[in-house]
């Protein structure tokens, strides 16, 4: 007699349970254009749950609460060059933090699988897999030269390029692709836009992305592949100075040291260090 109905409750708190995870998966507005996402699990990291939103207005960027930031992928954006200066660039910190600490973490992740793997006495197949797959993407010829290409750097770095190579979120590279970076296309199967400008009278293309998440992702993949970046690397894995690293940034624009000074003086008159200690909210912190 009682066995029914032990298993009648049983059955509703499965029920349940599934509601509740599907609840939590579901978009979270009414237009079905916020959604959350869960980063796949990598390595021994807890997976990452994602919200992704578009913005329409600077309205809808959400303030950061430090030094804990909410993960937040923005995959629309909207102009801040109508803002006041200092309403603009806090609005811009908070759009774009969230996208490069999110990155951060992935490539953590990376790094903790890498380790895992190369503590394996002999990787398996799914192993050797994501090992490939890795060294193809960044160019690496070993798991030593893969664990530099992951390593990651200052955040204060980050946003200080994003403000100099989006004029603080009001290029139309970043309006319309939002490509945070200037990163050029030279695949004409990827999504990507042309540039006004030409170079010995050829086109010039930069990529699209889907969001300011996969923005930042390409850069830190563009970073670890590119030759001219080679003594940032490896000062890198020196150094945690952001105002030293900047040095070996020289390549990155055509204006060369000029470029140094322009990020010095951003990182400096802004006060963006703070942003190195800054950290993503888990879900025990929320």
């Amino acid at each position: 007699m009682h066995l029914p109905v032990k298993a009648t409750i049983a059955t509703l708190a499965v029920l349940l349970l599934i509601t509740l995870s599907l609840t939590r998966l579901a978009p979270v507005t009414d237009d079905a254009k916020q959604q959350s996402s869960t980063d796949q699990k990598i390595g021994s990291q807890p997976a990452l749950t994602i919200t992704y939103k578009p913005i329409h207005s600077p309205d809808d960027i959400e303030a950061l609460t430090p030094p804990l930031i909410k993960p937040v992928a923005y995959t629309r954006v909207s102009t801040l060059a109508a803002l006041e200066v200092s309403t603009k660039k806090q609005k811009f910190f908070d759009m774009i933090l969230p996208a490069v600490l999110i990155s951060k973490q992935r490539l953590l992740a990376k790094r903790i699988k890498l380790a895992e793997i190369n503590a394996m006495p002999t990787p398996d197949e799914k192993a050797q897999a994501w090992l490939q797959k890795q060294f193809k993407l960044y160019k690496a010829k070993d798991t030593t030269q893969l664990k530099s290409k992951l390593a990651d750097h200052p955040t204060s770095i980050i946003l200080a390029q994003a403000a100099l190579e989006t004029g603080w979120g009001t290029s139309r590279f970043f309006l319309e692709g939002n490509n945070i970076f200037g990163v050029w296309s030279f695949n004409a199967k990827e999504p990507r836009m042309r540039a006004s400008q030409t170079r010995e009278g050829k086109p010039i293309y930069v990529k699209r992305y889907s969001s300011l998440i996969e923005a930042v992702d390409d850069y830190f993949v563009t970073i670890a592949r590119g030759g001219p970046y080679r003594e940032f690397r490896k000062a890198r894995a020196q150094t945690r100075d952001a105002l030293e690293l900047i040095k070996y940034l020289n390549y990155y624009s055509e204006i060369g040291d000029e470029y140094v000074q322009r990020l010095r003086s951003i990182i400096t008159r802004n006060k963006m260090l703070r942003f190195d200690s800054y950290q993503l909210q888990t879900a025990d912190a929320i």
